[in-house]
């Protein structure tokens, strides 16, 4: 178990899904924009990039800076077995966000 404050030794990594991506660097001429799949909202878009060789799926924060919009570190990312994991019960998260209201499509942007 980790204590608070500790970090992690990386060599104890069980799977790249326990491995954490680095900052991702997108700002060079905006490059991600390429990358953007959705917009989730206002703040929030869903992208596909490379890192370190393997697809990564992000759902991100992202800023307004000088009239440009920006990745923050605020979000998740998926490596492809997660996002294979997450896609397969896409059907069951469906279902039971229903149950628990989720037929009230109102947006919550965030703060």
């Amino acid at each position: 178990m980790l204590k608070r404050g500790k970090k992690r030794d990386a060599s104890k990594a069980k799977s790249e899904g326990d491995e954490r991506p680095k900052k991702i660097t997108l700002n060079a001429g905006n490059e991600w924009e390429k990358n953007v799949i959705c917009e989730l909202s206002k703040k929030r878009k869903v992208l596909v990039r490379n890192w370190e060789g393997k697809a990564v799926m992000d759902i991100r924060e992202f800023y307004l800076e000088d009239g440009k919009e920006y990745p923050t570190g605020n979000g998740l990312s998926f490596f492809m077995n997660q996002w294979k994991i997450l896609r397969d019960h896409v059907d069951e998260i469906d279902k039971l966000m229903m149950v628990h209201g989720g037929d009230n499509d109102q947006i919550i942007e965030p703060r």
